[in-house]
């Protein structure tokens, strides 16, 4: 909407990156199954994002899909990676309290994790402060991370029992130890649904969305057959919309960006037609202790010069933007406001930074 009312040539949606690590198995944190070098690569994330088998080999469709262990046990399965996270964090601070240069603020902090850890509380369940968690930032501690469990089930169960599902999914991830429920989140997905869904490709988009609702349908998802006459194309593209929110691409992300209390700000609208060739949105931190993104540090994410430049920001909600016809009619009855450099952006504001 805002790349359509700014006259960009293109949006430019914000991003979050997603790194694949193969299943940690037992006894990672001592090496085994390659995982030093895993749990190395998840240090350095923000989060985790956990896929936890919840679909039966003998019920599923995808009846070729055998278990590691034989059986399906969700709890089991998540437990024995929160474990191995806890053993890995355990050693890593042990390691590090071990050496001299560990001192003041920072030995305080990881004695303070270390106890924890010893007892099976992970460290983001021990209130650290802000502070305490900047001191010990370096270390990358895998407990520290919000969790995000996506529990996989097969097709039939994601469209036909999602109430149950959905429910024994909470059950289940209520019984994980090692969770801090306050902290960690959960979600149900079908990969073999959306795999299954997005092998339906046909250049005609119409087409597409015909076939993979036939697919829908045929899976014993009530679909009004209204929804595939011509007459209906528009209803057709809601219902299609309705069932793209439930997949992984749009769930997922949307939750980590609640757990990372992330924000989103835009620059594009405001900017000459001629000269506006993107509406940008950018993600950013949005801190409990009010330290987040500043207007001359959203300048910086555009351009080096523009930062050094800076000489004022116009800001404004996109959603009282959006209720005019162009950016000189919100301006002219009231909804955009100048702003220092040193102002702290709130999410979902339209941002257009003057400069030299």
């Amino acid at each position: 909407k805002l790349e359509k009312f700014a006259n960009s040539q293109r949006p430019v949606p914000a991003t979050i990156d997603w790194i694949d690590v193969a299943g940690l198995v037992k006894n990672a944190h001592k090496g085994e199954g390659l995982g030093n070098r895993f749990l190395a690569t998840v240090r350095e994330c923000d989060a985790i994002c956990h896929v936890v088998r919840m679909f039966d080999e003998n019920t599923s469709s995808s009846n070729n899909v055998v278990h590691v262990n034989g059986k399906v046990d969700p709890v089991q399965d998540a437990e024995i990676v929160n474990l191995e996270l806890l053993l890995a964090d355990l050693a890593h601070v042990q390691r590090r309290l071990d050496k001299s240069s560990c001192i003041d603020e920072e030995r305080s902090v990881l004695d303070k994790v270390l106890h924890s850890l010893s007892t099976g509380i992970p460290a983001r369940s021990i209130g650290l402060t802000s502070t305490e968690m900047k001191c010990i930032k370096s270390m990358g501690l895998l407990t520290l991370k919000p969790v995000l469990y996506a529990f996989n089930v097969d097709e039939i169960d994601f469209l036909m029992g999602r109430k149950d599902i959905n429910n024994d999914a909470s059950k289940i991830f209520q019984s994980i130890q090692y969770t801090d429920l306050s902290r960690d989140s959960m979600a149900v997905v079908s990969a073999k649904l959306e795999a299954d869904l997005y092998e339906i490709n046909d250049e005609d988009t119409q087409q597409q969305q015909y076939k993979r609702m036939e697919y829908l349908s045929s899976l014993g998802m009530d679909l009004d057959e209204g929804l595939l006459d011509e007459e209906h194309r528009d209803d057709e593209k809601d219902e299609t919309a309705n069932i793209d929110n439930m997949l992984s691409h749009r769930i997922l992300p949307s939750i980590i960006q609640k757990m990372l209390n992330l924000a989103i700000a835009y620059t594009g609208p405001g900017v000459p037609p001629e000269r506006s060739r993107t509406t940008r949105a950018h993600l950013f931190s949005n801190n409990d202790d009010g330290i987040g993104l500043t207007a001359s540090g959203l300048a910086g994410k555009i351009h080096g010069d523009i930062q050094r430049g800076f000489i004022r920001s116009e800001v404004s909600s996109a959603s009282e933007l959006l209720l005019y016809e162009n950016y000189n009619a919100a301006k002219d009855a009231g909804c955009v406001r100048t702003e220092g450099r040193d102002y702290v952006l709130e999410s979902n504001e339209v941002v257009l930074v003057k400069w030299k």
